[in-house]
């Protein structure tokens, strides 16, 4: 019997399915196998051990990744004189250990061994717990579907086997490539779109960097700047991940064009008569800017004694062997196509703000030692220390600066002195080392830090005070210092016991003044010894 059939261009897309309806299917696979596995004495659909056979592995779901090897297994209880055949839809695809479709990467492999045709009834040969697997090599994405392992009996049985391909994460889109400039305060919407297997996660990171919204990393298909800035710019990652093999990744660089933005390195620079001083400007921008010195109106360009350079964004105005000319105010001014920037700073000889180094803790009862110290590249010629019993009412933190601030207003930023002070400081004025000599300057490069001390008298005992100290030099007075406070020691240890808690004593001169430590140890020790003798009698 011949039977002729024909494929389709689909059915060849399909590995080769057959065209044909379900009960032509088993006509043609009893027609290629009869006579090789039918017994001529038995009816082709009976069974010759009156069981009918089941199958032993069940039904499941198989999650190969793309380009893997996968093995289908079929495998039933008993042999017999049936037909086990593979199918994908109605395209079959195995019969027995005949392969149909012409796929190549498919592969029918025997569960068992098959043992000898003799071994079987009428010669037809029997599977010892047989079956036959499906193998499916370079698995592609469009494999994906069911695969049914049918039994041939009188009532076809069969088991479905669920492939489901795993295609790695790909990022198909993005919405930039290469370098994109915004201006500033612009906004920036990035997107970026991926496909595979299970759906890909997509996600956001900056280079070296957190993401302008502080944060690490933000999830999503966008990603999107509101106002460009200077702290935009960078390259952005687009990660695309579903954990099958590794991520796939695209990169989109931002760059912001912006006016120069100025930073002083510090706002004032302490210097000395003779020596060099350098004054500083970070200048932000792009593109980059163009920086002019000027001290107070007037342009700056490079002599003998001033040289400017620059590293970076980093600008410095180099002045060597300063002079009291060179003294007074300097900026730098910064532009580009997009605006300029002026950053302003001021070279001066005064000392700094002293700092007091004392302990806040005093040792003596009435009076204080202060010590503070201060940087100077000229001798000191006097200190003004002021001092005041703190103030016991509460006040807020920015009360209390509006109070300090307040309290010094009449001290110019200068130095010169116009009185005013509030009464409640007392004000004392201490030579410094270079009283006598104001003229005198320190050699180069000496530690231009200058320590002094000073004993305030007359304080009373267990109270808590403040302490302020500015310096002078032959350039003029410096910068007051911050409020430091400091407390003078008790009046004698007993003080620091409450009335309520002090024991009366009586028949003693002393009475109602307490007890000394002297006191106070015999009284605890005769008192141990009376408790130590009752609890003996008690206990005997």
């Amino acid at each position: 019997m011949i039977v002729f059939f024909t494929y389709t261009s689909s059915a060849r897309d399909k590995m080769g399915a057959f065209t044909v309806g379900h009960s032509l299917l088993w006509i043609v696979v009893l027609t290629i196998l009869k006579g090789t596995f039918a017994d001529p004495q038995l009816n082709e659909y009976e069974i010759p051990h009156g069981k009918p056979p089941s199958f032993v592995t069940p039904g499941q779901t198989y999650r190969i990744a793309s380009g893997a090897t996968v093995i289908l297994p079929c495998r039933i209880t008993q042999p017999g004189s049936y037909v086990l055949a593979w199918k994908r839809g109605i395209a079959v695809l195995t019969a027995g250990p005949v392969k149909v479709s012409p796929d190549p990467r498919l592969r029918v492999l025997p569960s068992a061994t098959i043992e000898s045709p003799a071994s079987g009834i009428g010669g037809v040969p029997e599977l010892s717990g047989g079956g036959y697997s499906l193998e499916l090599r370079d698995v592609k994405p469009q494999d994906a579907g069911d695969y049914i392992c049918q039994l041939g009996t009188i009532e076809p049985k069969e088991i479905v086997h669920t492939l489901e391909v795993l295609v790695p994460a790909r990022i198909h889109f993005v919405s930039h490539s290469g370098t994109v400039e915004v201006t500033q305060g612009q906004m920036v919407k990035m997107e970026c779109r991926a496909s595979g297997n299970p759906v890909p996660s997509v996600s956001w990171t900056r280079k070296n960097n957190v993401m302008p919204s502080g944060e690490r990393s933000i999830q999503g298909l966008t990603m999107v700047i509101q106002h460009a800035d200077r702290h935009s710019a960078g390259q952005y990652q687009c990660s695309a991940d579903n954990g099958v093999g590794e991520p796939d990744t695209k990169h989109i660089n931002i760059n912001v064009l912006y006016p120069p933005e100025v930073e002083v390195e510090r706002l004032t620079v302490h210097t000395g008569i003779g020596l060099e001083a350098q004054l500083v400007c970070i200048v932000y921008s792009e593109p980059s800017a163009q920086v002019i010195w000027y001290k107070d109106t007037t342009q700056l360009g490079t002599t003998e004694q001033h040289t400017t350079q620059n590293r970076g964004n980093r600008y410095t105005l180099t002045i060597r062997n300063v002079s009291q000319i060179d003294m007074g105010n300097y900026s730098c001014v910064a532009s580009n196509q997009h605006g300029k920037s002026r950053g302003r700073i001021i070279l001066t000889g005064i000392p700094t703000a002293p700092e007091v180094e004392s302990q806040p803790i005093g040792t003596e009862r009435d009076k204080y030692t202060a010590a503070w110290s201060v940087n100077s590249h000229s001798s000191i010629i006097e200190f003004l220390l002021f001092y005041r019993q703190q103030p016991r009412h509460h006040q807020t933190h920015h009360a209390r600066k509006q109070e300090e601030s307040n309290d010094f207003r009449a001290i110019k930023a200068n130095g010169t002195r116009m009185g005013g002070i509030r009464p409640d400081w007392v004000s004392l004025t201490i030579p410094g080392p270079g009283f006598n000599y104001p003229r005198i300057q320190l050699p180069y490069p000496a530690v231009t830090k200058q320590k002094m001390s000073y004993t305030i008298q007359n304080l009373q005992p267990a109270t808590a005070y403040e302490l302020r100290v500015q310096a002078k030099n032959d350039q003029g007075w410096g910068r007051i210092s911050p409020v430091f406070h400091f407390t003078t020691r008790a009046n004698d240890m007993e003080n620091l016991i409450e009335p309520s808690a002090q024991p009366a004593v009586y028949g003693s001169t002393n009475r109602g003044q307490g007890l000394s430590s002297n006191q106070i140890r015999p009284l605890f020790t005769y008192g141990l010894y009376c408790v130590s003798v009752c609890v003996y009698l008690l206990l005997n």
